[in-house]
């Protein structure tokens, strides 16, 4: 089963999905890699019908910003989502890292 990793800083409570050696809010070196449950809901999103890149073959899709059940707000993809019906608020789970290391996420 994927699992979704980051890590929260022992100092301020700050959570990031980036490997990092040091909290970008405080400073601190002292961090503790967790494992997020992968829940969250959609915070905001657009439908990207030409995308570029190594983006372009999956073009349409969902990009989203995803607010996780921690609290931790995630730029991502969301697969299998319904391009006419998606809509703020709904409900999505992580899915898998993609090659390129980004979280990707699935309708619920």
């Amino acid at each position: 089963m994927n699992t979704l990793k980051g890590k929260k800083c022992n100092s301020c409570n700050f959570l990031m999905l980036e490997p990092s050696f040091a909290c970008p809010s405080c400073g601190s070196d002292s961090l503790t890699e967790i494992e997020f449950k992968g829940e969250g809901t959609i915070y905001t999103y657009t439908v990207v019908n030409v995308g570029f890149g190594h983006l372009a073959a999956k073009a349409p899709y969902v990009l989203a910003i995803v607010d996780l059940s921690e609290g931790l707000k995630v730029l991502t993809i969301v697969e299998d989502a319904n391009l006419q019906s998606v809509a703020i608020g709904d409900k999505v789970k992580f899915k898998h890292m993609d090659e390129r290391h980004e979280p990707i996420f699935q309708a619920a």
